[in-house]
């Protein structure tokens, strides 16, 4: 088992109070990298079962209500982590 930067030996999360500014940067990249992949796999699934047009439709309704969450600026940074996240995988489908 690899060691996470994260957590403490005995197996709990680092207080984020009493890690580094660099060590939060870096956790916080590793959770909108981890959200985007999540994302990305929650709408294959949807395409898989109800269509692509139905999965766009259901996609464009998640964005909406994290953009009344989050703002434009949360939505926006979400949205091109997962596009960025795609283009890496497939990089000839651009």
């Amino acid at each position: 088992m690899t060691a996470n930067p994260y957590w403490t030996q005995d197996g709990k999360a680092k207080n984020l109070a009493l890690m580094t500014s660099t060590e939060r940067c870096k956790m916080l990249e590793t959770l909108r990298q981890t959200e985007a992949r999540e994302w990305l796999e929650r709408y294959r699934l949807k395409a898989k079962q109800v269509g692509k047009q139905q999965a766009q439709a259901w996609w464009e309704g998640v964005k909406l209500d994290i953009k009344k969450r989050r703002g434009q600026a949360g939505a926006d940074t979400l949205t091109t982590e997962m596009n960025r996240q795609r283009n890496d995988a497939n990089p000839l489908s651009s």
